[in-house]
């Protein structure tokens, strides 16, 4: 049976109800890319990811700025936020991971234990 508004749902959706995730690659052969998409994409999955690679580039500010003495105060905020983001993301993670043992514990206790009791 089809809702009234059924015809609409691919079209309207509540926040977060539909892809909240973003693949950020190089398309090829994309007008939009300067420089070679296939090096592009192959440094991204086989070198480092966009995250990584800026990360190595605000610790290099970060260095140059403690060494020379220069603040650099947005780059420090930055690097800040991106700490408490990665932090509260490993807390969620862990809470996460508490959770699915507990129900595991309950659901197969012998699968929980073989888990729990690993070196």
């Amino acid at each position: 049976m089809i809702a009234p508004f059924d015809i609409w749902s691919p079209i309207f959706r509540a926040p977060f109800s539909g892809d909240v995730t973003q693949e950020i690659t190089p398309r090829l052969f994309s007008p939009e890319i300067k420089g070679n998409a296939i090096i592009e994409h192959k440094i991204q999955t086989e070198v480092a990811s966009y995250g990584k690679q800026l990360g190595k580039v605000l610790e290099a500010l970060k260095l140059l700025s403690d060494k020379t003495g220069v603040a650099l105060p947005e780059i420090d905020r930055l690097i800040t936020e991106i700490e408490e983001v990665k932090s509260d993301t490993k807390d969620a993670l862990r809470t996460d991971a508490e959770n699915a043992l507990a129900r595991l514990k309950r659901a197969d206790h012998a699968a929980w234990t073989q888990l729990t009791q690993q070196p």
